[in-house]
């Protein structure tokens, strides 16, 4: 007997795990200092998770320890983690430690988006429009998009850290697999079950989940056009079923401490309709609605390339539909449109709300490019000789460009985490070079500085405190306050006793400037103190942008979340000697010339 072996489907496993190799690099890339601030609040809560005692105690959310009482994300990350922590701790009793059990969860989210590799290419294989024994055409779709995805850097960052982003995206490429295949299966009740469990574990991860009733529903439609009512009907009650039952299993507490769930996922909808004001969402202040999303995802997202070619192919599905030819591809692009057009007109824009698009506009983009290959194939058929060489070359030629321009910015992203933390490199400048019993100062809403490196401590340092209006005792500067005289006053009298001034990241003072009626103040203060002042100079700056073969990316434009997480501009201002200035002379220099709003006080 004969066995024949399709080379496509190794190619396919060894993408998958070449993916998973680049996601797995450098997982360590903060010395488990845990910098990412969602990251470190999820473990958090993962560490607070404990069994309850008693069925009762279970259903009693207010005193059950299985309840998060934290519902910005899904349970279903917390639970995942919080069990594998617990069946690795009896061969390794120290892994549940918040260093740890970080990187077990990173491990987790390179799996999962390694997970979506595959997916993106079955996906590819089971939208291609391929009736040839062979399906060759539809093996280049699957191929090509999940070499894409391999090497997409945004999904190669996200995969570094432990925040749901990964974990949703592979379950909501898992129900839209699930729902092509649903149209087209003979055999509906599995791939039924599929998508109602990719539908209600997606939502356990998070609830912006929630449209992929649009593409269900459209599944549906299909299946009934192609089939029959009464399969589709069946399914969609299958479906239902099963959506609630996973979602409530992931996350019990969603139904049983309801009032708490409701008003959380209510507050996160208000932040990001910008209706709820918080200080690390005002660097979206002037930013327009989709364009903002757009250019990021293009620029550093999905790569210049890969970016193009995707929205080209997003642009040239919407004319199938108007032609009509979109066919199983209409599920697809019902996901992209809706959710697009939802979480595009968000007042805030983190690049991690789109990641739920990216795999399937590079299958988009994927299908153009091919698509162009075949419209030249046909333009070419009368032309002979070198004219129809050349003529068949350029789309292949630009093919290539496209995966090596994915695979540069890609890698040149993963190279960020094979050079030390910017904020460790500060750390170890401060201990080599500011004597200990300094007192220093930070940007509240930001880390301080330095952080423990090795031996090094950074307790033989001071963080200056104070007395706040209320009279609580604060540490760091309070930037993000209202502009007021008594501001002014706090900051001079500050700067006037500290010795050093840490800036962990440019979050701050990009995020300010955006809002110049509202901060006059403290934008002039950031231009006294990049300009030398304040009495301060700045000794030492660390930067570390994506860079491969001597190139260097600079994203310092970006949005703030591609780059204030691992590889953040940190600068370290020390006091001049002899300080020019008393407290009194620094509160004239910070107001001289500034117009304070209307209602300082």
């Amino acid at each position: 007997m004969k066995i024949i072996i399709r080379w496509q489907p190794i190619v396919l496993f060894g993408l998958t795990l070449l993916g998973l190799a680049l996601r797995l690099y450098g997982l360590n890339w903060d010395q488990g200092n845990n910098f990412h601030p969602d990251e470190r609040q999820i473990l958090f809560h993962v560490q607070a998770l404990s069994w309850p005692h008693s069925l009762a105690q279970f259903f009693d959310p207010a005193n059950s320890p299985l309840n998060p009482r934290f519902f910005a994300y899904g349970s279903f990350p917390l639970y995942l983690l919080a069990s594998i922590g617990n069946i690795l701790s009896h061969f390794y009793p120290a892994i549940n430690g918040l260093a740890n059990l970080t990187l077990v969860g990173r491990v987790l989210s390179a799996l999962f988006d390694s997970g979506t590799i595959l997916l993106t290419g079955c996906l590819g294989f089971q939208l291609a429009d391929d009736a040839t024994p062979e399906r060759r055409h539809a093996w280049v779709l699957a191929l090509l998009s999940a070499a894409l995805v391999t090497f997409t850097p945004f999904q190669i960052q996200l995969a570094h850290f432990y925040a749901v982003d990964s974990l949703l995206l592979f379950f909501v490429a898992l129900t839209i697999l699930a729902c092509v295949v649903l149209v087209k299966t003979d055999k509906p009740l599995r791939w039924s079950i599929l998508v109602g469990l990719g539908y209600g574990l997606a939502l356990a991860t998070k609830f912006s989940a929630a449209p992929l009733a649009v593409p269900v529903l459209v599944a549906l439609l299909l299946r009934w056009r192609k089939h029959d009512l009464f399969s589709s009907v069946l399914a969609l009650l299958i479906i239902i079923c099963i959506t609630w039952l996973s979602f409530l299993i992931a996350m019990p507490y969603a139904l049983l401490d309801l009032p708490n769930f409701v008003r959380q996922v209510a507050d996160q909808g208000s932040l990001a309709r910008g209706s709820l004001d918080l200080p690390y969402v005002r660097q979206f202040a002037g930013t327009m609605p989709y364009v903002y999303e757009i250019e990021n995802m293009i620029l550093w997202g999905m790569g210049l390339m890969l970016g193009l070619v995707a929205f080209g192919g997003l642009l040239w599905f919407v004319w199938r539909i108007w032609r009509r030819n979109a066919g199983l591809w209409l599920i697809v692009l019902s996901w992209v449109l809706v959710y697009g057009a939802i979480t595009g007109s968000f007042y805030v824009k983190f690049m991690r709300y789109m990641l739920p698009l990216y795999p399937f506009l590079t299958l988009m983009g994927t299908a153009l490019l091919l698509s162009w290959v075949q419209y030249i194939r046909g333009q070419s058929a009368t032309l002979a000789g070198y004219t129809r060489n050349i003529l068949m070359a350029i789309p292949y030629v630009g093919i290539l460009l496209v995966l090596l321009g994915t695979m540069f910015q890609g890698l040149a992203l993963l190279n960020v985490y094979s050079q030390p933390n910017t904020r460790i490199l500060a750390s170890l400048w401060i201990y080599n070079h500011i004597p200990p019993g300094s007192v220093f100062t930070y940007e509240q809403w930001d880390d301080a500085l330095p952080f423990v490196v090795g031996d090094h401590v950074p307790y033989i340092y001071t963080q200056l405190s104070y007395a706040d209006a209320s009279g609580q005792q604060q540490t760091g500067l309070d930037l993000y306050g209202d502009d007021t005289t008594a501001k002014a006053r706090q900051l001079a009298n500050l700067l006037s006793k500290v010795d050093v001034l840490t800036m962990a990241t440019d979050r701050l003072d990009k995020s300010i400037p955006r809002l110049p009626l509202r901060y006059p103040l403290t934008i002039h203060y950031y231009q006294l103190l990049f300009g030398g002042q304040l009495g301060f100079h700045l000794a030492a700056e660390f930067q570390n942008h994506p860079n491969l073969f001597g190139i260097t990316l600079d994203d310092s434009n970006a949005d703030e979340s591609y780059s204030v997480f691992d590889h953040p501009t940190v600068r370290i201002f020390v006091r001049d000697s002899p300080y020019p200035y008393t407290a009194d002379q620094l509160f004239q220099k910070l107001l001289d010339g500034v117009q304070l709003p209307s209602s300082a006080a």
